[in-house]
């Protein structure tokens, strides 16, 4: 080989080249031409636009280059030297590399860099300690084998740049040993991978991969391929983005080693480690759709911290959830460890319906919710199996609104050696009408074994019917409570015709009794009324109307709302001569009535229906004066309710069906007070007892998926209460009153009317 040179010589001033002279600037190599300019012994050369002619560039022996808008060919800096391009163009386009930085130092802006080879190449001379630095700004880099390649030893900043192989086998970006950062919407993209990470040759460097809202592309195969033995560091971070075209998004091959953390990122793609290699994944905050494909001989250990989830399948690999975190299995899986802290395993998407899976561990231990399904028609459910098994864990088994054909025992862990303690998250399941309660045996083959075990407790469904149908008969009564003060009244005063209106607001306390329905009822509304004395008869007839609002709270956060419409006429006479009077009203309701059911897995149910009732009520008594403003009023009041039974449908399937309610209720009692005057202002305190006896019918059933609940409301009990009634003028009279009443099973801790009249 013969080498020949043509010397120019730029004259230097004060250390820098200013014109094209002095130095070997062309080589004639390897029988084809060669031609560079040299940048040599710690000089400068400043290339701009205007600079001819297009060639390459040798920068050497601490020297610098500084290309400014300028197209030039290749160019190589080498021995301690700078390069410095602002809006450049190189081509490498002669079969060699395009930029290549040796043992020295780069800063690279909006610049355009093609190569037959690699399009940048960051990297140090054989034997060589000494790495090179680049940092590439919203540059691109395009080579036919690789976009860009960084030795052991050397570092390489990408800023919203890109970076390609453009050939078949190509890949993005080579890093052998060395380490790379790319940041601010950096795109890589390779043919076979989009990022190949391998040992220096001498071994040297620690490689390592930063992706900070970037993405990484394989065109024909994995994102990132890690291999030939190597120990990696890969962090994808803020939004990052793996694609690779075969399904992975990390290959980690050849007995190496991939330390990868993922941060506020979702990884969509499978990690598949052979080899005899190891992948040691830890996601912070971010997600992963994809299987970990771990080849017998190789380990794969997963760390989920603050919320991560996972959504795949493990193959035998460790699991580590802490803090929030989930994994969400596809299908039958297996997993050496899995520990758990304050997070969830769910077998298969909540809510999502499929297959009954199986999750076998090696060992489990730490405290978490596995959420599991079953078939309750079939008697199939999820079943977790472990060899060991420690710590505390909540089963969350999924509801349902419908009933199991035959209610039988749902198998849900197995366990080898137990130490652990399982629960029922919410103590038990709902099924349709009734609850299961999670139990424990030993099976034939020496396991600890729990399950389902089916109990006579209704569910949160079938307790929000049986308090719906119930409280129709709370509501209307509570109604009417507002007509016997207005009855009073009108044989306390001598006036003609009345206006009135009552606002009023109850409270009830229902216990479990027989039925295991507990609830509280609270209720506003108010009624108006208007009514007229027949002539110079001792009777009274008269008009009402009114709305009320009931709202049930149950256990568990179930809800229910009765919204009441009701009119109807009503009556009194009173004998002035000896203070008998017989009081009477027919009242017609109109319910709308909803129910929200907070089922045993955190689910919610809705269902509504509306159906009417009658009610009347007939009172009689004695007003009897006592002297000095004093009175008693004795009396006796029979009580009487029809209630429509209706049909209706939760959304979860449950049906419900209630006959007609029948009521019958009397109330014997006494009110006694005085009238107070005060100038012109009248003051009528009382107070009152009485004993009250429901006789409602045994008969009034629930049915709820086609079971039969007996809804028995019958039972003694008492009133108490008391009031006070303001005349404030001749026609306008004000009134209070408070009332507490208690029965079998349910207490009235208080209700409270206001009232106001106007007399004519």
């Amino acid at each position: 080989m013969t080498t020949e040179y043509k010397v120019l010589r730029v004259p230097v001033g004060t250390g820098a080249f200013k014109s094209l002279a002095t130095l070997p600037a062309f080589f004639l190599m390897s029988c084809s031409a060669f031609a560079a300019t040299i940048v040599d012994n710690g000089n400068t050369l400043d290339v701009d636009s205007s600079t001819a002619p297009i060639t390459d560039y040798l920068v050497r022996n601490n020297s610098t280059l500084n290309i400014t808008g300028a197209t030039t060919n290749s160019v190589t800096v080498t021995s301690g030297s700078t390069l410095t391009i602002n809006g450049g163009i190189v081509n490498g386009n002669s079969g060699g590399n395009g930029v290549t930085i040796n043992s020295s130092t780069a800063t690279i802006n909006q610049a355009t860099v093609t190569a037959d080879a690699t399009a940048l190449l960051v990297n140090r001379p054989n034997g060589s300690n000494q790495g090179s630095t680049v940092t590439a700004t919203d540059s691109q880099f395009s080579g036919v084998v690789t976009g860009a390649t960084v030795s052991g030893l050397s570092t390489l900043d990408l800023i919203n740049s890109q970076v390609t192989g453009t050939a078949a086998g190509s890949r993005g970006l080579d890093i052998f040993g060395g380490a790379v950062r790319a940041t601010a919407g950096t795109r890589i993209s390779g043919d076979v991978a989009g990022v190949l990470i391998k040992k220096d040759p001498a071994n040297v460097g620690n490689a390592s991969l930063v992706l900070d809202n970037s993405t990484v592309e394989g065109r024909n195969g994995a994102a990132i391929v890690v291999e030939q033995g190597t120990d990696a560091s890969i962090e994808v971070l803020n939004n990052s983005t793996l694609i690779g075209s075969n399904g992975n998004v990390l290959e980690v091959e050849g007995a190496s080693t991939a330390n990868m953390r993922v941060a506020n990122s979702a990884l969509q793609g499978n990690v598949q480690v052979t080899g005899n290699s190891t992948a040691n994944l830890t996601f912070d905050s971010a997600s992963m759709e994809g299987d970990i494909l771990r080849e017998n001989g190789s380990t794969a250990n997963v760390t989920l911290n603050n919320r991560s989830s996972f959504t795949g399948r493990l193959n035998n690999s460790n699991l580590s959830l802490n803090s929030g975190s989930s994994l969400t299995m596809v299908g039958n899986d297996h997993i050496g460890t899995l520990t758990l802290s304050d997070s969830t395993v769910n077998f298969g998407a909540p809510g999502v319906p499929r297959a009954n899976r199986q999750l076998e561990v090696g060992t489990l231990n730490g405290s978490g919710i596995i959420a599991m399904q079953g078939n309750f028609q079939t008697g199939e459910s999820d079943l977790l199996k472990a060899g060991t098994a420690t710590g505390s864990y909540e089963l969350a088994v999924n509801a349902s609104g419908k009933d199991a054909t035959s209610p039988q025992q749902l198998t849900l862990v197995q366990i080898g050696n137990n130490q652990a303690d399982f629960v029922l998250l919410g103590g038990r399941v709902d099924v349709g009408t009734w609850q299961y309660d999670l139990a424990e045996r030993t099976n034939a083959s020496g396991e600890a074994e729990y399950y389902l075990n089916p109990t006579t407790w209704l569910s949160s469904g079938a307790q929000s019917v049986v308090a719906l149908f119930q409280t129709a008969l709370t509501v209307s009564y509570g109604e009417l409570k507002s007509l016997e003060n207005r009855m009073g009244e009108l044989q306390a005063d001598d006036k003609r015709h009345g206006l009135w209106v009552r606002a009023y607001g109850n409270k009830w306390n229902v216990d479990d009794g027989s039925t295991g329905v507990g609830y509280r009822q609270e209720q506003q509304g108010f009624t108006l009324g208007a009514d007229t004395r027949l002539g110079d008869s001792p009777w009274t007839v008269g008009m009402l109307a009114g709305y009320s609002k009931s709202d049930l709270n149950l256990s568990g956060g179930t809800s229910a709302t009765v919204d009441s419409y009701y009119f109807g006429p009503y009556f009194g006479w009173l004998n002035q001569d000896n203070g008998y009077f017989v009081d009477g009203a027919l009242k017609f309701n109109h319910f709308r009535n909803e129910s929200k059911v907070g089922m045993s897995d955190g689910k919610r149910a809705e269902g509504d229906y509306n159906n009417s009732a009658v009610s009347a009520m007939v009172e009689g008594g004695r007003q009897i004066d006592l002297g000095d403003g004093w009175f008693a009023k004795p009396s006796v009041q029979v009580s009487a309710a029809i209630i429509q039974g209706e049909s209706y449908y939760l959304d979860n399937g449950m049906s419900a069906e209630g006959d007609d309610t029948h009521s019958l209720r009397t109330k014997l009692g006494v009110m006694a007070g005085r009238s107070i005057n005060l100038g012109d202002t009248q003051v009528r305190p009382y107070g009152r007892v009485a004993v009250v006896h429901e006789f409602a019918s045994n008969d009034n059933n629930v049915r709820v998926n086609g079971n039969s609940i007996n809804n028995n409301l019958s039972g003694s009990g008492f009133e108490v209460g008391a009031g006070v009634m303001v005349s404030v003028s001749e026609r306008l009279h004000l009134g209070v009153g408070v009332d507490y009443a208690k029965g079998k099973n349910i207490e009235q801790p208080v209700a409270v009317t206001f009232s106001a009249n106007y007399q004519f």
